[in-house]
């Protein structure tokens, strides 16, 4: 320890070199004692050093960001086939009346303390898928908020795949898809009611709603059902659980894949 010492101050007691010209605003460039190492040269004065540091800052949060958003894309369900090209700002607001404008708002709002969603409803091809996946895509992009997107079908046929003669495994797998569903941030079922309805779906769907209900996490749902017809097929605790945690959004009657915005 004491020969550190002494060298230490064997090194602070040499010369200072010449002070050079910043390489970014040519002013003088102060050199800089660096323990154990001794005096050193400065490419930039005190000022562009920390310009040059925060700049270097941001570039890594930036990088950073860009990562996180390319791993939340890809594990979300968004990037596939058209799904991928599916925008805010590639929805025509004319087709669903203030159904963009609802969902705009929500996305732009959209927060990690945020509880309520939304259930998008209306006749198939009115544009409630496009919508909840844009709103995914930019709570993904601007909140770096991880999202999962999942048709029924897609979501029953999953977990029916963890089936096995062997019950231990069975449910294992099954609980562990099921705790993928409820415990993100924010999921989004869509086309809730296409899928044959078996006592199964039940207790699937409000085993993963519940339990976003109690945690108090949002989910966003789109269906060709309403409320009342919602409650009809899937019974009434799951359709008061939506009815609960989401803000109800009806579409206008008409297919938006079909149809043309009048001139």
């Amino acid at each position: 320890m004491e020969k550190i010492e002494n060298t230490i101050k064997e090194k602070e007691n040499q010369p200072a070199p010449p002070q050079t010209a910043c390489k970014r605003c040519g002013n003088q460039a102060a050199p800089k004692f660096i323990t154990l190492l001794g005096w050193r040269q400065q490419d930039h004065c005190d000022s562009c050093g920390a310009i040059i540091a925060e700049e270097r800052e941001k570039r890594e949060m930036e990088r950073a960001e860009k990562m996180t958003i390319e791993t939340y894309l890809a594990r979300s369900g968004l990037m596939r086939g058209l799904l991928a090209r599916m925008t805010l700002e590639n929805f025509n607001p004319q087709l669903a009346g203030k159904a963009h404008e609802i969902a705009k708002e929500y996305a732009e709002n959209f927060g990690r303390e945020t509880t309520n969603g939304l259930m998008l409803y209306g006749k198939a091809g009115s544009g409630k898928t496009h919508l909840a996946v844009s709103m995914a895509r930019h709570i993904i992009e601007k909140k770096q908020i991880q999202v999962r997107f999942a048709r029924i079908v897609d979501l029953l046929s999953e977990i029916r795949k963890t089936f096995d003669n062997n019950e231990q495994y069975r449910t294992e797998n099954e609980s562990e898809l099921i705790q993928r569903y409820t415990s993100t941030p924010l999921l989004i079922i869509d086309d809730l009611g296409a899928e044959k309805t078996t006592d199964w779906v039940r207790q699937i769907l409000y085993q993963i709603i519940d339990e976003r209900w109690i945690e108090q996490k949002p989910i966003i749902v789109t269906s060709n059902l309403n409320l009342e017809e919602l409650e009809a097929r899937f019974e009434e605790r799951i359709a008061s659980r939506v009815a609960g945690m989401c803000r109800l959004v009806e579409f206008r009657d008409y297919d938006y894949r079909i149809k043309k915005p009048t001139p």
